[in-house]
């Protein structure tokens, strides 16, 4: 029998090849390697360090409780009805709140403290003069840090001036809520609604202070978002629970001293007076007891509509950078060195085959 041929198609990779052509040039291979590996440990101990802290809480409802308040408010005397079914605000609305330009313009101007600085200024200050300084603000770091105080009490004063509908917003500041936009995360858990709070900053005792500043920002701005109705409606009654008040005590004394003046007289005429004062004084009683019902009515609706956050797990100092990731760093850069050798390699002999190939036709 014939011995059977076996025949490798041309356009077949010859892997054995392949490797003897990748062996010869080893030497250049880890000479692209070594250069990236060094550019690698350059990007790596020089890119700027990142520090995380974060803070888990819970949002409580109230509602369950208020109903013992009604019934305990009723053997007292006052009706006062209570709804179960309060509107809640949705957690998943809480990045939406700290993303919002009012929000972060106020949290831009809060002074945290930098435990690498040995120094208290806003976040603003340290972003557009600390973090990126120009050449001529690198050689006078030691004079800003001196003026931060005053710079930081002339924004305090800015913020106190007369507010208007529209915010203005200086290009420096409107950098500084994009930059902070990207530091700040929430996560909540669907199933149990456990809110976290995640914040990134260069220094690793503001990331812990920035974090529990947005904590009681953010916890603020729901529970004033949430009970602004209800607030509106209890000052409202208190005002004219207030009146009432007033206006039945007024009409107490005066039928007490009509009473006084003609305690010894019997005519027609003054019965007929002192039952209209009396009159008079039953109906403001009656509205003074009625408003003073919806008050109680009113404080437990605030109460109710009040969200209670319970933390569960609070911001703690992590003194080790979450960034730069070194390891992860070198090594992406040895393996794109390798990868850049390997298909320059590659490529130098796809030239030379369709050089070869061209030649071959000319001739």
């Amino acid at each position: 029998m014939d011995k059977e041929k076996i025949i490798i198609p041309k356009n077949e990779v010859d892997l054995g090849k392949l490797f003897k052509e990748f062996w010869k040039k080893r030497k250049f291979i880890s000479y692209v390697t070594g250069v990236f590996l060094v550019i690698g440990i350059l990007v790596a101990f020089t890119s700027k360090v990142e520090y995380q802290a974060s803070c888990k809480l819970l949002s409580e409802n109230q509602g369950s409780t208020i109903p013992n308040i009604g019934g305990l408010a009723s053997l007292t005397g006052f009706n006062i009805p209570i709804s179960k079914n309060s509107e809640q605000l949705s957690p998943k609305l809480f990045p939406e709140i700290i993303k919002s330009v009012p929000f972060q313009l106020d949290l831009i101007h809060e002074p945290i403290h930098f435990q690498i600085l040995d120094s208290t200024m806003s976040s603003f200050i340290y972003f557009t003069h600390i973090a990126s300084p120009s050449i001529f603000e690198q050689m006078t770091i030691t004079s800003i840090l001196g003026k931060i105080k005053n710079v930081f009490s002339k924004k305090i004063e800015e913020k106190t001036e007369e507010k208007i509908d529209i915010l203005h917003v200086l290009p420096k500041e409107w950098s500084v809520i994009q930059n902070l936009r990207e530091r700040f995360k929430i996560e909540v858990t669907a199933k149990t609604g456990v809110i976290e709070v995640t914040t990134e900053m260069p220094d690793f005792y503001a990331a812990a202070q920035m974090t529990n500043i947005l904590v009681k920002k953010l916890t603020a701005e729901v529970i004033s978002y949430k009970t602004e109705k209800t607030k509106t409606n209890l000052f409202f009654i208190k005002d004219r629970y207030n009146e009432c008040k007033t206006a039945y005590e007024k009409k107490q004394k005066i039928l007490a001293r009509y009473s006084d003046r003609n305690k010894n007289l019997s005519s027609s005429l003054v019965r007929i007076e002192y039952q209209r004062l009396q009159n008079d004084m039953d109906i403001a009683f009656e509205v003074y007891k009625n408003l003073a019902s919806q008050l109680e009515q009113a404080k437990i609706k605030v109460k109710e509509e009040t969200p209670v956050f319970k933390i569960l797990d609070p911001v703690t100092l992590q003194q080790n950078p979450i960034k730069p990731k070194k390891k992860l760093i070198i090594f992406i850069f040895i393996l794109v060195g390798m990868m850049s050798a390997i298909i320059t390699i590659l490529v130098k002999k796809l030239m030379k085959l369709v050089i070869q190939k061209e030649d071959k036709k000319l001739l």
